[in-house]
């Protein structure tokens, strides 16, 4: 009797295995969409869901005259071992004027074999992003490859906002502010000319600033040399005569 028991048991067993191997593995069979990676991928310095991003120049020395940004597009669907063609069209929301402020490749494809890859839009710096920022918005449309499907939008956790899977925004300016980095108890009171000629003399990358207090290359003991550095640079400048005014027309100073 416990002979058949064992028996039955290696036979179901024996039945289960052969079901398994039987059954197929359900495998994607939509259509292949393109979507803008960062709405539902973060983008990895952000660490958020966004569908829309700031580019500035403000932080750039001024001989850089064109940056390029590239967005994250992505595939849900099948993979190609061939190129396939991203149609993308401007919306006519947008201020900024293609040749002018900004210039798309003329062919952006999702290249062989990826999932991911990049839509390089290189934007130029003009004298009126000084005092006004542009909008570029770029969609998404089907062709023969993709199709775009996922437009329906979602909320953002964090800013309650509605974000969208194939409409991607981008603001561009050169509006300079006090970026985050500057720490005004041992730099003194922030200004565009101080900014720049304290970078220029200590050969600092000006975009650095844009990080914290802390972050590398702005501890506390970092800051308070750059500051000693130019009180140093400032005085050695007036007592050969040469005064250093800044952009207001005052003498500069740092604490």
């Amino acid at each position: 009797m416990k002979k058949i028991f064992i028996l039955n048991i290696v036979f179901l067993a024996f039945l289960s295995l052969t079901s398994c191997n039987q059954e197929e593995i359900q495998t994607y069979s939509g259509t292949d969409n393109i979507y803008f990676s960062p709405s539902v991928y973060p983008i990895t310095a952000l660490r958020i869901l966004t569908d829309s991003v700031g580019v500035s120049f403000a932080l750039e020395k001024p001989v850089i005259i064109e940056k390029t940004y590239k967005i994250p597009i992505r595939v849900q669907g099948k993979l190609s071992d061939a190129d396939r063609k991203v149609k993308v069209s401007i919306d006519p929301s947008s201020t900024a004027v293609q040749g002018t402020h900004f210039k798309l490749p003329d062919n952006i494809v999702m290249h062989a074999g990826r999932e991911v890859d990049t839509i390089e839009v290189k934007f130029f710096r003009t004298p009126e992003m000084k005092n006004k920022s542009f909008l570029l918005v770029l969609n998404l449309e089907e062709n023969e490859a993709f199709t775009t499907k996922m437009e329906s939008t979602v909320t953002n956790v964090l800013t309650k906002k509605t974000m969208s899977h194939v409409r991607f925004k981008l603001s561009i300016d050169d509006k300079l502010t006090q970026p985050p980095g500057w720490f005004t108890t041992y730099l003194s009171t922030f200004s565009a000319k101080k900014f720049f000629l304290m970078c220029d003399l200590i050969h600092l990358e000006p975009e650095m600033f844009n990080q914290k207090l802390g972050s590398p290359g702005l501890a506390i003991a970092d800051i308070q040399y750059y500051g000693n550095f130019m009180k140093r640079y400032l005085a050695d400048q007036k007592a050969m005569g040469n005064i250093i005014y800044d952009e207001n027309g005052t003498e500069m100073f740092f604490l």
